[in-house]
């Protein structure tokens, strides 16, 4: 089988529900499910058309995970950082380094709006400071591989629905109200998804899976906060 068919088999030998039946104890489904999340960021990354489907499957099984490891007493996934830390070179083009610059600023500029007003729960100055360091470090990427690359990030983006919502707001991909946090997380999610799908050059395997990481902790952290988890809902 090919590397996409690979992960693909590995990501569907368990159903989206994590188990095989409901008959299953829960600790067996539990076991089941913790090898689903990294099987579609691997499907993401090496099935071409696939990477936003990948992304947030891998969201979505890991929230899953979460779930039912409150419901055992265990720890949930962990998640690192969504950062590029230590992320030195990238086989990508300039434009797809910089869409995902200016999704990560602009949610980095949301969330700090948001933290000031400190009426929507989860954003805070810390989840600010994470996006625009990855913004950074994109930057510096897209300049590695052109020294003359102009930063395509801005002072300032437009907040006015945001100040009017600042604590739940319509999202127009789902068509449903979702936490204001949860909103700017999943933009940012779906603007990263909509760099790769609209790109003209081809990224490498190893560059696709350190973006589809990064687009997939924005979409975990997202559900995490509310955004609804369902296939309706991310999938459209």
């Amino acid at each position: 089988m090919s590397p996409c068919e690979q992960a693909l088999t590995l990501a569907n030998a368990v159903p989206s529900n994590a188990g095989d039946s409901p008959t299953d104890p829960l600790m067996i489904r539990y076991l089941k499910a913790q090898s689903v999340p990294l099987a579609w960021i691997d499907v993401a990354a090496t099935c071409t058309a696939r990477f936003g489907e990948g992304v947030l499957r891998n969201a979505q099984s890991k929230y899953q995970l979460a779930a039912m490891a409150s419901k055992l007493g265990q720890a949930a996934p962990e998640v690192s950082s969504a950062r590029l830390d230590g992320v030195t070179d990238a086989s990508t083009s300039t434009d797809v380094l910089g869409a995902f610059a200016v999704a990560e600023d602009r949610a980095g500029f949301a969330i700090e709006v948001l933290a000031a007003r400190d009426a929507s729960s989860g954003a805070t100055l810390t989840v600010s400071d994470m996006h625009k360091t990855a913004a950074q470090q994109l930057v510096s990427l897209a300049s590695r591989i052109d020294s003359t690359y102009q930063d395509p990030r801005l002072k300032v983006y437009a907040v006015d629905q945001l100040l009017d919502n600042p604590a739940v707001i319509h999202d127009a991909a789902s068509g449903q109200s979702v936490p204001t946090a949860a909103a700017v997380e999943m933009d940012c999610t779906r603007s990263e998804i909509a760099a790769i799908d609209t790109a003209d050059g081809q990224s490498d395997t190893n560059t696709l899976l350190i973006l589809a990481a990064l687009a997939a902790k924005h979409a975990y952290r997202a559900l995490q906060l509310g955004y609804p988890a369902d296939d309706t809902a991310l999938f459209n």
